[in-house]
């Protein structure tokens, strides 16, 4: 007999199996036709925790201890409202659609939403490779635009070596310093900052010289005059020298693929087994690149 409402029972009273059915089995969840029906069975024995369905509504409400509350079915959502970029539909429920509007103005992978006044949004589409984002000059949005003057330092490369190298030729030979660096901007200038460990030996009444130049890829930017480092020996004497050949050199490569600055040494004359040793018993030599921004 489910919707039959709650019993009170009473000292004495005998428990039929039928009561068991109705009151225990079939009302773990006490059922009534509606509020109205709940409020007169329960009236003098409401507790807290009790829980009941209304047939009239379909809802399943539990009691708080002061007032009769839903816990699901419809009428649960009041009502949803919509705000900036955002879209309703069915909003007081009982299942609201909600649409994230804002995103019809994307277009393009990169796209930015800005506000543009209270509750508006409008979009700014993506700049171009190597542009900033910044405030326009009315300060009333953002844009695309170049970065500030240049002068600023974008990258740092350095390298070494202490592979000691032997060169007696007049012809420009790789020191086995070498780097290389790829340019962020094609009007970025590198600049290009060299300390080269060399050594000279003169016999008696000789002079022993040797210089440097610098590579770009396959081209050179900066030649020595093959006697950048050198020495003459006197009577009977012979000179050594050690020495550290310094450059610095502001190159403008004009590409963004990546470059290879290396050094070349030659000695200005072959006679008399003339020769010059690079990083001598392993001492070593720097390169620095510097990426300046234009």
């Amino acid at each position: 007999m489910a919707g039959a409402g709650y019993k009170l029972f009473a000292t004495g009273d005998v428990l039929t199996a039928a009561q068991v059915n109705t009151y225990l089995n079939e009302q773990t969840v006490m059922v009534f036709a509606n509020a109205a029906a709940r409020t007169s069975a329960l009236t003098s024995v409401l507790a807290e925790g009790m829980v009941s369905y209304l047939q009239d509504t379909n809802a399943v409400e539990v009691y708080n201890g002061t007032a009769w509350v839903g816990v699901s079915g419809t009428g649960d959502i009041t009502e949803v409202q919509a705000g900036v970029g955002i879209s309703i539909t069915s909003g007081t429920g009982p299942i609201p659609v909600i649409t994230n509007s804002s995103t019809d103005l994307i277009t393009t992978a990169g796209d930015i939403l800005y506000g543009t006044a209270a509750d508006t949004v409008a979009r700014l589409g993506i700049g171009t490779a190597g542009q900033v984002l910044k405030v326009n000059s009315g300060a009333t949005a953002p844009e695309w635009g170049a970065p500030a003057a240049g002068g600023k330092v974008l990258q740092v490369i350095h390298a070494s070596t202490t592979t000691s190298t032997t060169i007696a030729s007049t012809t420009y030979t790789d020191t086995t310093l070498t780097a290389t660096i790829t340019p962020s901007s094609a009007t970025s200038k590198i600049l290009i900052l060299v300390s080269q460990m060399v050594f000279t030996e003169a016999s008696s009444y000789m002079a022993a010289g040797c210089g440097f130049r610098l590579m770009r890829n396959s081209t050179a930017v900066y030649s020595g005059t093959k006697n950048d480092s050198g020495l003459e020996s006197g009577q009977n004497v012979s000179g050594k020298l050690f020495n550290i050949l310094p450059l610095n050199y502001l190159d403008s490569p004009n590409t963004t693929s990546a470059v290879t600055y290396k050094t070349q040494g030659a000695v200005y004359s072959t006679a008399d087994s003339r020769t010059s040793i690079w990083q001598i018993s392993n001492s070593p030599s720097n390169i620095v690149l510097l990426e300046i921004g234009a």
